[in-house]
């Protein structure tokens, strides 16, 4: 039975993990590809969290427990089993924390940022959607994701195949990333 190859893409928040995720879709387009991002998959309502800063309770978008795991990893393994498929890449902050994610996965990328940087990404991203002030927007990360990515998905970094630099991913590390997948797809055939 042929299996897709399946690429994990993690990071933290505005790490790139979306921009890296659609580059590949598009430089791969001569395969089948599916991408499935976590982001579409929050657990409604969202855990609660206690920030250390502030003290003040704030939604936990950034937890392993905001996922809602049972149903993305139902999908995951049924994109997994497809023979239709080349590639799937599994995107967000949650594909390497997660062991059974990890047995699923042929290559784990980690994208690694400066907080400053992933804050400021986060800021122009979220003011251009319409959710929320640069404060509001800016509060909410130092008061509370920076808190819970440190705790939770910093440390991913260790499950990861490869860690990109995400200052400049878009050249080397990308093509890197291509011929890699190339290389294991047609040792496959």
């Amino acid at each position: 039975m042929k299996k897709p190859f399946v690429i994990a893409i993690a990071g933290c928040s505005g790490s790139g993990k979306s921009t890296l995720s659609a580059m590949l879709l598009k430089d791969l387009s001569d395969y089948k590809v599916e991408l499935l991002a976590t982001d579409k998959y929050f657990r409604r309502p969202l855990p609660k969290m206690i920030s250390p800063l502030s003290h003040e309770e704030y939604d936990d978008y950034n937890c392993p427990e905001s996922l809602d795991f049972d149903s993305y990893y139902k999908d995951a393994q049924a994109l997994c089993q497809r023979e239709d498929l080349d590639i799937v890449i599994l995107e967000g902050l949650t594909v390497l924390y997660f062991e059974e994610l990890r047995q699923l996965e042929d290559l784990k990328i980690y994208i690694d940022l400066d907080p400053e940087i992933r804050m400021y990404r986060r800021i122009k991203r979220n003011m251009a959607a319409g959710r929320g002030t640069m404060d509001e927007i800016a509060d909410f990360y130092l008061k509370s994701a920076k808190y819970s990515e440190t705790k939770y998905f910093l440390p991913t970094k260790l499950e990861a195949d490869m860690v990109l630099n995400g200052h400049n991913f878009q050249g080397k590390g990308k093509d890197i990333v291509e011929t890699y997948v190339k290389t294991m797809l047609a040792a496959r055939e």
